[in-house]
C-alpha cells in the first residue's frame, strides 16, 4: 500500500538530488522570480518535507513547527542532499511502523486539515512533487536547463 507512494517519492528524491550535482553553491542564490524564494531556500525547504509534513500530520503545533523549521535550515548543497535523503529515510521508518489500522487513522494538522495516515503521505509526496516542479521552472528562467528525468 504505502510502498507505491515511496516508489514515487524515490523518483523525486533521486532526481532532486540530480540537481543538486548540477549546481554550484553560487546558483543557490538565484532568484528568478520576483518575490518568491532563492534557488538555495526553495531546495532548503524541500529537503525537509518528508520529516516537516510527518510532524504536522501528528499533531505539531505552528509554534512547534517554526522552531522545526529555524532548527532544519540546510544551506550547502551537500547539506541539502544530505538532509533530502535522511528526511526521506525518517518518512519511510516512521511509515513502516504503521500498521493497515493506523495508516486509516485520521489526525488534524494545526491549520485544520484532517487526513488518514495514508491521506497524509500522499500529501507528502505530492508537496515534494509540487516544489520540485517549481525548483525546475526556476532553474530553467536562468539559463539552466536541467538534465534530469522528473518522472519513471
Amino acid at each position: 500500500m504505502i510502498q507505491s507512494a515511496f516508489k514515487h517519492i524515490d523518483v523525486a528524491v533521486t532526481s532532486l538530488i540530480n540537481l543538486c550535482d548540477q549546481l554550484s553553491e553560487e546558483d543557490l542564490a538565484l532568484t528568478p522570480i520576483e518575490g518568491k524564494r532563492p534557488v538555495g531556500e526553495l531546495l532548503s525547504h524541500l529537503s525537509v518535507i518528508c520529516r516537516a509534513d510527518v510532524h504536522i500530520s501528528e499533531g505539531a503545533s505552528q509554534e512547534e513547527m517554526a522552531l522545526f523549521y529555524k532548527e532544519h535550515q540546510p544551506n550547502s548543497l551537500s547539506e541539502i542532499r544530505e538532509a533530502l535523503i535522511a528526511n526521506q529515510m525518517y518518512l519511510y521508518h516512521r511509515y513502516r511502523q504503521f500498521n493497515t489500522e493506523e495508516l486509516l487513522q485520521v489526525t488534524d494538522s494545526y491549520w485544520g486539515a484532517s487526513y488518514s495516515r495514508l491521506e497524509w503521505l500522499l500529501e507528502i509526496m505530492g508537496h515534494v512533487y509540487h516544489h520540485r516542479g517549481q525548483l525546475h521552472t526556476m532553474l530553467t528562467l536562468t539559463g539552466i536547463e536541467p538534465k534530469v528525468s522528473l518522472f519513471e
